[in-house]
């Protein structure tokens, strides 16, 4: 059987998940220079999305939040455009929370071992597994047996009595 490990505090999906943070930061540094150079924003933001992965065809608003992790609250600029000169501030949050998911991570049981060393010892959690099922299938088996042979002895098929 496989031991289930519960993920370390502070280590969860949300706690990880940068692109939408990162999303943001982009569109808004992007949207900033293009109103710099006078592009619209709208297709600025149309040619960021997709080099990020993002496919839908509406574009956040600047600023907007995409994902389930709100922006922290202590962003600067966080209602508009962002220049090159907020960008390491910007940054900062995604930063930390990809240091404090880097440290859960080291915490985590058995997280130097090689593919190989965690496959050969899944083999023998399943091949130790078949042999407990197998056990437990005998071992019902001779339950039956023992039941009916006990109540063949009392005479009564339907009910065993003390």
């Amino acid at each position: 059987m496989t031991t289930i490990h519960n993920l370390p505090d502070g280590l969860s999906p949300d706690s990880v998940d940068t692109l939408t943070e990162l999303t943001s930061i982009v569109v808004k540094l992007r949207a900033a220079q293009a109103a710099a150079n006078g592009t619209s924003s709208s297709q600025t933001s149309s040619s960021v999305l997709p080099a990020l992965g993002i496919t839908s065809g509406a574009t956040p608003a600047p600023g907007a939040v995409t994902g389930t992790t709100p922006l922290p609250s202590g962003a600067p600029n966080t209602g508009g455009l962002l220049s090159v000169k907020e960008l390491p501030a910007a940054t900062d949050n995604l930063k930390h929370k990809l240091q404090r998911a880097r440290g859960a991570m080291r915490t985590l049981n058995d997280i130097h071992r090689a593919n190989s060393q965690q496959e050969e010892e899944i083999k023998r959690l399943e091949e130790r597994r078949r042999k407990q099922a197998a056990m437990l299938a005998r071992i019902q088996d001779e339950g039956i047996q023992f039941a009916r042979s006990a109540a063949a002895e009392h005479g009564d098929g339907d009910r065993m009595e003390e």
